[in-house]
Parts: C-alpha cells; structure tokens; sequence
C-alpha cells in the first residue's frame, strides 16, 4: 500500500521559506514609508563669511558626507540681483537638520543668505526643482527660517510647479516680523505636487523698501522639503515581476522534485 508522505518534501521547507521571506522584504521595502524623508535640504554651509551665497542642495555622501543631508541633489536658481546677496554670518540653528554637521569651509560660525537692497528687489524669486527619477514625492512640506529688520522683507509667497516650472500655483504666504528675530516659516504642500515627475518650487520676498547695498535687511537659512519617497510603478512592477519570477521557478523545482521522490 502507497504511503503518503507530507508535501514538499522536508528538505524543500527551508528553501521555500527563504523565498517567501525574501518576496516579504522585497515588498515592504517598495513600499511607501509612514515616517517623513528629508528629501532637500540647504544650510548654505559651503561659503564664507561675506562671500558669494552656497545654493547648492546638501547631499548625504556627497560633498561632504554630511549625515544630516537630504537625498535629492539641486540648486537654487533666482534673478535677486547676485551682487546684493551674500554670505553672512551669524545664520541660525533654527530648521537645522538632525544629524547636520556641516560647517562652513572657513571654520568660522554657520552663515545664511542675507539680502540688501530689499526695496529693489521685491519679488524676485528663488527657485529649485525636485525632478524625479527614481520616485515620486508625497505630503510634503516646505520650510525655513528667517529673520528681517526694518527696511526689509515682511511677506514672503511660496509656490509650485508640477512642470518644471512653466506654470506656477502658490500654496502659501507668511508675515515676516523686522525685529530681526530669526523664526521659521512651515508651508503644507497641497496633494496637487504629489507625484509629479517635473515638480520644482520657488519662494519670493515682498514688502522691502531699504535700499542700502550694505545692509543686510533679510536673511533666510536652513531651507527644508520633507515628505515621503514612493517608488514609481514601473520600479514596483519590476519588483513584483522578479518576486514571481522567483516563485514560478522555484515551483517548477517543487514539482519537478516531488515527482522524482513518488517513483
């Protein structure tokens, strides 16, 4: 009389349950995370004291290997007149990222980007873009500080644009206090930026009236976009794809060995 035996086969326990374990982590790991992902982040670090202003991003690994940087590499672009904008020092620690380590080159106390001549540059914008090739950004938010005194910037506006900056939709507007106290201003991205490939953002100052170029009326450090990093479909298809392709092969091996073992 035929004995029938458990399936699989004891020796194919383990190597089954790798691969179950293996298409586990594959997809918690494409899936979107719950915590907030420091995805841009300028400390305006890598100038001097008096010097032009620093507006590229600061990256995790790279420049400096700075584990408070963010994952997207950009720069600011804006029309601000660059003879009126300097590195300036003292900046602030308000808005610093976890984990900044960044210094400016010189050694010297952190720096942020001061603007003179306020009253002849209202409205001239500040702009990066966040262009996706690897994932799409959701619930984000945009913040950074600043302080203004008398004669600079009492409003600033921050926009959006979902293609690369043809057309642009403001999500917000602050009052900046001139009692040059630095505080920071926090703006909620609306779910119109979600999952936009070509998204990129752009700040303005209005309300100035100095016009001393040797005054530093307004000054803004420390500028962050949070969010949630979600992997594009096409790179979550190839996840599942290659985590089925796992399973079918490995079922054939099943099938293939049990027929072997009951002859």
């Amino acid at each position: 009389m035929r004995k029938f035996k458990r399936f699989p086969p004891r020796g194919l326990r383990f190597p089954l349950l790798l691969i179950l374990a293996g298409a586990v982590l594959l997809l918690a790991a494409l899936a979107p995370t719950a915590k907030a992902d420091l995805i841009v982040y300028f400390n305006f670090e890598d100038s001097f004291n008096g010097g032009p202003p620093d507006f590229t991003s600061d990256v995790i690994g790279f420049p400096d290997f700075n584990p408070g940087g963010g994952v997207v590499l950009t720069t600011i672009t804006t029309d601000y007149n660059s003879n009126e904008m300097i590195a300036d020092h003292p900046g602030t620690d308000l808005n610093r990222s976890a984990g900044d380590i960044d210094i400016p080159r010189n050694g010297s106390p952190d720096v942020d980007v001061a603007l003179t001549d306020a009253g002849n540059n209202n409205n001239r914008h500040f702009d990066f873009n966040v262009f996706s090739s690897q994932g799409f950004y959701q619930d984000m938010t945009l913040s950074f500080a600043v302080k203004s005194q008398t004669g600079g910037f009492t409003d600033v506006t921050v926009q959006y644009s979902i293609n690369g900056g043809s057309t642009w939709t403001t999500f917000g507007t602050a009052t900046i206090p001139t009692d040059s106290t630095p505080h920071v201003n926090s703006f909620s991205v609306p779910a119109g930026a979600n999952n936009a490939p070509n998204l990129a953002f752009r700040f303005f100052f209005t309300g100035g009236t100095g016009t001393s170029t040797h005054t530093q009326y307004t000054a803004f450090d420390n500028l962050q976009l949070t969010g949630t990093i979600v992997p594009e479909p096409p790179t979550v298809a190839a996840g599942l794809l290659g985590v089925l392709g796992l399973c079918w092969h490995q079922r054939r091996r099943l099938i293939r060995s049990v027929r072997f073992w009951r002859t």
